[in-house]
């Protein structure tokens, strides 16, 4: 078996999840671009390259083959045959416990396998990453970081392996030390962004706004950028104030993928930041008509609306999303803030009375937004001024029948 270089552990951006990619083992795993894997048809004349090998080495391709047409079974009593045909034949331990760790999950087995193996070959690499590997799949953490630490300083220019590394100290919470890690990784694989992107990632979890962007933005001008990374860039541009770069990036997603929930959202934010509401109102429209169950969106749009001096349409949106999650107070907030401002409106054009009366139907709807635990500390405010609002409108209007001579 010839063995193709580090484990290899690679993150899948933006779902949390990963995939790990075990260079080495024949059969299904993937081989290294220019490796070249001797393999043994089962039941066939063998030709005179496979009578060069060992027992042990024949044994160990049959399992190999046997795991790539998905006899399991056969599989292993094949590696079985080669370690017991020779006990010192390494591959034979990686390729039995890659099938009890990844297969069976027989993580018992596979551990006692790959720890045989690192003890067979302490100064190897490739011993240490494997088991490393092993311990960060069943998730002995810490021993994983312990064997990869051993890998790297047996071989400092493998850049896989400080991936993983990284890997293993985000796991274990050691944010500076994953961070180095993946530096390191970045420095040895430069044309490489897998490095760079998981320290945008973590840089970003950070709240290292400055550090993420402009790993990000490397990720982004190695060309091939997911709507991920750029909607994550977009979203850091807002974080510091650089509205119009992350407009322009939710832009380029949405053009990309309409249905995009969250660049919409965000881009909607961007608008409102910006004091573009009617623009922000024509997303929150449209989010509304994509997630029509989603209340959240009614109410931005009822807030956009009545940012937007769209009063009666606040109202509207306000009640609809009464209809869909009724005594919810950030409805009643909306509809009672629409009213203010109509009030106001009225008050300013000397109709002292029918302001005052849209003043008492926000009080009338900040009362019933006091049954929501969420909004009740925020409507009892709002009646206070309310009330005082109506005051001052009292004594606009006195003035103003005083000026009259009345």
């Amino acid at each position: 078996m010839t063995k193709t270089g580090s484990v290899v552990v690679r993150l899948c951006a933006g779902l949390g999840a990963v995939a790990f990619v075990l260079s080495g083992c024949t059969g299904t795993m993937p081989v290294e671009e220019g490796t070249t894997l001797t393999t043994i048809t089962v039941g066939r004349e063998e030709t005179p390259q496979q009578q060069e090998l060992t027992p042990a080495e024949r044994a160990a391709h049959n399992a190999a083959e046997f795991l790539r047409v998905r006899e399991i079974g056969k599989a292993i009593e094949n590696y079985q045959k080669a370690i017991s045909l020779d006990p010192t034949y390494v591959d034979a331990y990686y390729g039995l416990g890659h099938i009890y760790l990844v297969e069976t999950q027989e993580f018992d087995k596979a551990l006692e396998l790959y720890e045989k193996a690192r003890d067979l070959a302490p100064d190897d690499a490739y011993s240490r990453a494997s088991l490393a590997y092993a311990y960060f799949v069943t998730g002995r953490y810490q021993d994983s970081v312990r064997e990869f630490v051993e890998a790297v300083q047996l071989d400092p220019t493998n850049a896989d392996t400080y991936m993983n590394l990284g890997y293993a100290y985000e796991k274990m919470g050691m944010g500076l030390a994953a961070i180095n890690a993946y530096r390191r990784a970045a420095e040895l694989a430069p044309s490489d962004v897998h490095a760079i992107h998981q320290l945008a990632q973590l840089y970003y979890r950070s709240q290292l706004y400055d550090q993420a962007i402009a790993a990000y933005e490397r990720v982004r001008d190695s060309g091939g950028a997911g709507t991920y990374v750029l909607s994550t860039l977009g979203f850091l541009y807002m974080q510091v104030g650089r509205q119009e770069e992350a407009e322009t990036l939710f832009l380029t997603v949405l053009q990309k993928n309409p249905g995009d929930v969250t660049a919409r959202a965000n881009l909607a934010t961007v608008y409102r930041a910006t004091g573009q509401y009617g623009k922000a109102a024509e997303q929150y429209e449209i989010l509304v008509q994509q997630s029509p169950q989603d209340t959240r969106f009614l109410a931005a749009l009822a807030d956009a609306y009545n940012d937007a001096g769209r009063y009666d349409s606040a109202i509207a949106t306000a009640k609809r999303l009464l209809t869909a999650s009724p005594g919810s107070g950030t409805g009643f907030i909306a509809w009672a803030k629409a009213l203010e401002k109509q009030g106001q409106a009225l008050v300013d054009g000397g109709q002292y009375d029918a302001g005052i009366a849209k003043y008492r139907e926000a009080i009338d709807k900040l009362e019933r937004a006091k049954s929501d635990p969420e909004w009740r500390g925020h409507a009892v405010k709002e009646i206070e001024r309310q009330n005082s609002l109506i005051e001052i409108a009292e004594q606009r209007k006195l003035r103003a029948i005083w000026d009259r001579g009345g």
